[in-house]
């Protein structure tokens, strides 16, 4: 006996000629749309994957296949260049949330719009690792040195976390710092609490405590690098310049490095303010060493700060460089160094309109450089910061440069 034929009834048909024509659609899109390959996304702010075939030899993609690297590559590349990407990455993100998984995404969003990292893991033998590179560099110098562990935003807005978060070790890692260290401490949660309200031209206040924080970005904004900055002038009996020494105050729409992981792109900007002043304005930066070093004027990179470019925060000092001298032939103050993370890129300014030349060290990027042992004796630096976020000062493995 015959099997007899199913027949499709028309609302499967439908079904399925809709389905293979939205397939055949995105081939199509995916196939002849453009591609920014190479080009720098601005909501994301990384850049996008080249093709997965570009400059392969024959052999080299046969081994790329064998490998599997070139079906990761291809799959990369997709990825990145997928129709609406921008739209499907938010689609995804507010319905993690709204079913109830912020407590597990890479980036947490909580209360009055505030978003924030997932906490690192804290090493108590890292923590003890990096603090004697932090002593040994000071203490063979001869340096008075002020220790500047700034912690996450997560542990000053604890209050803003969502109800459902993982346990963030911002405590623990500073109370080690703190108790352990032969540097001079600067307990900057405890500066921060303390915090008056001469401020107004920067700080925006809500009912409970000043802003010293950016809601999109993990970095204290310029009220906090400067409350911070009042509290080392104070250890170092030093007057702290006035806010009126400045010309003006420039803000700008800020979307932070946590926006950008987010998915989140309802999210209202922050504010970055600039600070101007004819000092900062003809300082003399140089980056680098020896005949590769670039030399620029002023402290600010003004082409970050052009409308639509979303990492505003490089504006300050051209970003995270090795080695960053800053000159300011009016100031009378002595030299001074600065080893940082990007906190400091925002910190520094300020000491720039008092003293004569603030070194910047970043050890993330330093290499084959001049050792900064040698870089301080040449500046006749006697003074030394070490200004970094607790994530930086907690897992950074590069600290070993300081020698």
């Amino acid at each position: 006996m015959e099997a007899k034929a199913k027949k499709f009834t028309t609302a499967q048909l439908v079904l399925v000629i809709t389905f293979a024509a939205i397939i055949a659609a995105f081939f199509l899109l995916i196939l002849f749309l453009p591609k920014h390959t190479g080009e720098i996304s601005q909501l994301e702010f990384r850049k996008l994957a080249e093709s997965p075939l570009k400059g392969l030899t024959a052999e080299t993609a046969v081994r790329q296949i064998a490998e599997g690297t070139l079906s990761k590559n291809t799959d990369t590349f997709l990825e990145d260049h997928f129709p609406a990407r921008g739209f499907f990455i938010a689609v995804n993100s507010y319905y993690s949330r709204l079913t109830g998984r912020n407590a597990v995404q890479t980036v947490l969003t909580g209360k009055n719009g505030r978003m924030f990292d997932q906490p690192v893991e804290v090493n108590e033998a890292q923590l003890e690792r990096n603090l004697g590179f932090f002593e040994k560099f000071a203490q063979e110098n001869g340096m008075q040195a002020e220790l500047v562990i700034v912690p996450t935003s997560a542990y000053y807005y604890e209050e803003e976390l969502p109800a459902l978060h993982p346990v963030y070790h911002d405590a623990e890692a500073l109370e080690y710092f703190k108790q352990h260290t032969v540097l001079d401490y600067v307990d900057v949660a405890e500066t921060f609490r303390n915090a008056e309200e001469p401020l107004s031209a920067l700080a925006s206040y809500t009912e409970y405590r000043p802003q010293l924080y950016y809601r999109t970005d993990h970095h204290w904004n310029l009220t906090g690098a400067y409350v911070c900055y009042r509290e080392i002038c104070e250890r170092w009996g030093e007057e702290p310049v006035s806010l009126d020494a400045f010309t003006e105050l420039e803000e700008y729409e800020f979307y932070g490095s946590i926006y950008r992981k987010s998915g989140a792109w309802l999210t209202k900007p922050d504010t970055l303010h600039v600070l101007r002043s004819p000092a900062l304005d003809s300082a003399k930066v140089t980056i680098g060493d020896g005949d590769n070093a670039k030399v620029y004027t002023g402290v600010y990179d003004d082409t970050q700060l052009v409308d639509g470019w979303l990492d505003k925060y490089a504006a300050y000092l051209y970003g995270n460089n090795a080695l960053t001298v800053i000159e300011n032939p009016e100031a009378t103050g002595e030299p001074i160094m600065i080893v940082k993370d990007s906190y400091g890129n925002s910190l520094a300014p300020f000491f720039v309109m008092t003293h004569r030349i603030v070194v910047m060290i970043d050890t993330r990027n330093y290499g084959q450089m001049t050792e900064p042992s040698e870089i301080a004796e040449r500046y006749g630096v006697e003074k030394l910061i070490i200004v970094l976020g607790l994530d930086s000062a907690a897992s950074e493995n590069s600290y070993g440069y300081l020698r």
